[in-house]
């Protein structure tokens, strides 16, 4: 048992002035081990954690774990510093105090910290790896840690998590389009509400112009907590389409692998199709024949066509 000295009733609001008094650690950061006492200060800060991509914040659905998104605002999270405070605090007979942000400390402009008790890392699976924006925009990595409460702990509602604990199994299952209104990029950035536009657009024109009814996969895989959802689906001819706004390479690269990671996890396997605003050039469709990956596009005036890649030749698509 860690004789940390604590005397701070669970529930109980602390600025980090005060705690530093009282019990060490530095003032700023969102994880804080201090040499003053055998304790690692956790701060989660949902509200302004979003910026960063800490957005994994909050209990599992049973509560019986916290999850806290680690340290690092920018790039690829590494194990070092704070993260590292947290995955060592037992080696090191630390105890880690978790706080959440919680108002402002009255005649100041400083937060204060409602402290929620005392944690340990799961000793079975202490963290796992998720993707989210980093302060640039740019996607990135992040721990995501697995904290498991001791003692008395203050739960509340609002403290519940978004997104749940880690998946030990992969799950697919059709959901209407409007499950899920916006896409994930793989590098968002200026331009991605555009493109996501331009996509949205594209997939009503087609079905439209089909008359068909389509539906979306929602995939959620092993190892992580976010979902996956696709484009188009059309289970009468057991089809995924993955749209893209651009024919570059660089879009339908990126396709190709999005409809590969797709299928694998849908039983049985879909035929696969790119829907583009327009034919893309000969070596393009040279490369999704070699990958077996199907290509519909769009004509002015004239509806969509199809290039079969079992067929290997350009065949017009009717309604009928």
């Amino acid at each position: 048992m860690i004789d940390d000295g604590w005397s701070t009733p669970v529930g109980s609001l602390m600025g980090r002035k005060e705690r530093m008094a009282k019990y060490g650690g530095a003032k700023y950061g969102g994880i804080e081990p201090s040499r003053k006492t055998p304790n690692v200060f956790v701060y989660s800060d949902p509200a302004r954690g979003e910026a960063y991509g800490y957005n994994f914040d909050g209990w599992n659905e049973d509560r019986t774990v916290f999850l806290y998104t680690g340290d690092g605002r920018i790039g690829d999270q590494q194990m070092r510093d704070g993260n590292r405070a947290i995955l060592e605090h037992q080696a090191e007979s630390r105890a880690l105090r978790l706080f959440i942000a919680d108002g402002i400390i009255p005649d100041t402009r400083q937060k204060n910290h409602r402290y929620i008790g005392k944690f340990e890392l799961d000793r079975g699976q202490p963290y796992f790896l998720e993707e989210a924006l980093d302060k640039k925009k740019v996607m990135r990595t992040v721990f995501v840690f697995r904290l498991r409460p001791l003692n008395e702990i203050l739960y509340r509602d609002i403290d519940q998590g978004r997104h749940g604990d880690i998946r030990t199994t992969s799950e697919a299952v059709l959901v209407p389009l409007e499950a899920h209104v916006s896409k994930t990029f793989e590098s968002p950035g200026v331009g991605a509400t555009t493109a996501a536009r331009r996509e949205s657009e594209l997939c009503a024109r087609y079905i439209s112009y089909l008359g068909r009814h389509f539906q979306r996969w929602k995939i959620s895989p092993a190892g992580q907590t976010s979902p996956l959802f696709t484009d188009l689906y059309d289970k009468e001819g057991n089809e995924l389409y993955e749209a893209k706004g651009t024919t570059t390479r660089d879009a339908i690269r990126r396709s190709v692998g999005q409809l590969l990671d797709y299928r694998r996890h849908i039983t049985p396997e879909p035929s696969l199709t790119l829907l583009l605003p327009h034919r893309p050039n000969d070596d393009l469709i040279n490369f999704l024949r070699d990958v077996g990956i199907s290509c519909v596009y769009e004509e002015p005036e004239t509806g969509f066509s199809r290039i079969d890649f079992a067929a290997k030749k350009d065949q017009k698509k009717s309604n009928t």
